[in-house]
């Protein structure tokens, strides 16, 4: 009984505080804010949004110039909101920038704001952001814990890297430079600040350098030599290009193919399929072979031998490994043998008789010297013609027109055989033609 009278006297003295307080002009109201994000994380580079709630508890209303406030962090821009009141109390429907707003909340009422914010792309560790609210003049606050709200966002940078390689041809020829455009990008939304610009030019290929080209902000990249290894500074939405040439070589059979990739260690990306790229090219040979063929005059004597020389030669682009050089040796030619000479580096030469036919490894700029030497029978006539070629199943030559090599030769008859007298007969002879001399001048001076 005595705890019931208790309870009703301090209910009684609340309300008669109050009432003298109303009319005293002093009114009491606990007001609170609380700010809340969606997720514990954010993006650089990516928009964030907040929902900030006010609200007034009571007991009175909170009529006046009660004020909501937050001023964004400096990595933040771009910042726009909405705010909804609920019925009775009232806030500007929608503004831009910092929230400096003045509120009227009924007992129980609140004021609902959605602001959404641009992260700095740069932006890096954690977004922490404030929002009050304050009582106008006419009201005291019993408890001024809830009047601050702080959220802490922790920043993930994420981007998009990506890199492109060409060399604009389906197929290329050993032994030519080949150039590559190699294009580094990211598409944010984050910046980075580790990006890795790779490419290992490993063979065929060789003497590789490379200039480069940046746009969008982008640092770091260089113009050299070797292999390509850039770290890169790359704001979200710049990028890099590189053009690298490089030797390829003569030899090189198959494909050429060549991998550029990029990569960061800080930033993760949401697209990890496009951070290499690979360009391939059928690799087509294509060498000017060349034979000549002499013998260093236009005529020949019947019954006497012929010596040729027979010269092979590739003058590139590309090496070959299947360079046939023929010579049949046609009649009127008989007993035809040759040696061979390799210079440059080319094999496959031989030494031997009959019908010439050898398959030569020739590298670019190598030769191979024939000298071959036939008879030709006594009754031989007419023109005496001999034909050599060089020829590649696997490599086309640029410049046709000098794979077969002809040397003629008018051919003269042999020489009539003089008699020829023993001395003895050749003094007879003598002692005969003189009694004949002696006679006939007798005969003249009688």
């Amino acid at each position: 009984m005595k705890a019931t009278t208790w309870l009703a006297l301090c209910a009684t003295t609340i309300l008669t505080l109050t009432a003298v307080n109303g009319r005293a002009g002093i009114l009491s109201a606990d007001l609170s804010i609380d700010k809340t994000v969606v997720s514990p994380t954010a993006t650089p580079g990516a928009q964030i949004t907040y929902s900030i709630v006010a609200e007034n508890a009571g007991p009175n209303d909170a009529a006046g110039t009660t004020t909501v406030a937050d001023t964004f962090a400096a990595s933040l821009s771009g910042c726009a909101w909405t705010c909804t009141a609920s019925a009775g109390s009232s806030c500007t429907a929608a503004g831009v920038g910092n929230i400096s707003d003045t509120v009227s909340l009924l007992v129980n009422g609140t004021a609902t704001y959605t602001a959404t914010c641009d992260i700095d792309p740069a932006a890096t560790g954690n977004l922490d952001n404030t929002a009050t609210i304050t009582a106008d003049a006419s009201l005291t606050d019993p408890n001024l814990a809830d009047n601050e709200s702080t959220v802490s966002s922790t920043l993930v940078p994420s981007a998009d890297l990506s890199v492109t390689k060409t060399d604009n041809q389906a197929s290329h020829t050993p032994g030519t430079p080949v150039s590559y455009t190699i294009v580094a990008a990211n598409a944010g939304p984050s910046d980075v600040s580790d990006a890795l610009v790779g490419d290992t030019f490993g063979a065929p290929l060789s003497n590789c350098s490379w200039t480069s080209v940046a746009s969008g902000g982008a640092t770091g990249n260089t113009n050299a030599g070797g292999n390509l290894a850039d770290t890169l500074a790359m704001p979200a939405g710049s990028s890099v290009t590189y053009t690298a040439t490089c030797d390829v070589d003569p030899a090189a059979t198959g494909d050429l193919s060549n991998t550029a990739t990029i990569s960061s260690t800080l930033v993760t990306d949401p697209a990890a399929g496009n951070d290499s790229a690979t360009d391939v090219s059928t690799l087509n040979a294509s060498a000017d072979l060349s034979i000549s063929k002499t013998d260093g005059k236009t005529q020949h004597l019947a019954g006497t031998p012929i010596s040729y020389t027979i010269v092979a030669q590739n003058s590139g682009p590309s090496a070959v490994s299947d360079a046939l050089v023929s010579d049949v040796f046609p009649a009127p030619l008989t007993g035809c043998s040759w040696t061979s000479s390799a210079t440059g580096g080319a094999t496959g030469n031989t030494d031997g008789s009959g019908t010439l036919s050898d398959t030569l490894t020739m590298p670019v700029g190598s030769t191979v010297t024939y000298t071959a030497i036939c008879g030709i029978p006594l009754d031989a006539t007419g023109t005496l013609s001999n034909t050599a070629t060089i020829s590649s199943a696997s490599a086309t030559d640029p410049v046709p027109g000098d794979e077969s090599a002809t040397d003629g030769d008018t051919v003269l008859g042999a020489p009539v055989a003089v008699p020829t007298l023993s001395i003895w007969s050749l003094l007879a002879l003598f002692a005969a033609l003189a009694l004949f001399g002696g006679a006939a001048l007798s005969r003249r001076l009688a």
